[in-house]
């Protein structure tokens, strides 16, 4: 994916920076510091082994080089983020209820996503 021209993108994402001029600590940094997201913008994050995919809330997807657990010490202090599954992350603003299917919990997200939560996260959750 290339950026030609940095402000206009800006512009029509409002949520997605490449390269800023600016330094704002509440943005998730990522790519080696050349790429950033506002962290109301992400509903979920999903572990790809030693990998972090981005589920943002305009559907993209973004990748991140780093571990789900170097981005989760990150994100708790930046938003309302709770480690739901060892593959799963969630933005807890997104979180609709979760259901219990047999022995599965699976969280309903406001953005209509389901991802799976463990049975010790879900019994803390419901409290």
């Amino acid at each position: 994916m290339q950026f030609w021209n940095v402000k206009k993108l800006q512009k029509a994402m409002k949520t997605f920076y490449t390269k800023p001029n600016f330094c704002d600590p509440q943005l998730i940094w990522f790519d080696h510091g050349k790429t950033c997201i506002l962290p109301e913008e992400v509903v979920y994050l999903s572990s790809l082994e030693n990998y972090t995919e981005f589920h943002l809330k305009c559907g993209k997807k973004v990748i991140s080089s780093r571990t789900l657990k170097i981005h989760e010490t990150q994100l708790v202090a930046k938003g309302q983020f709770a480690r739901v599954h060892r593959k799963f992350m969630l933005n807890m603003q997104y979180l609709k209820h979760i259901e219990r299917h047999g022995e599965e919990h699976v969280a309903h997200l406001t953005t209509g996503d389901k991802i799976i939560v463990s049975r010790r996260q879900a019994k803390r959750l419901n409290n």
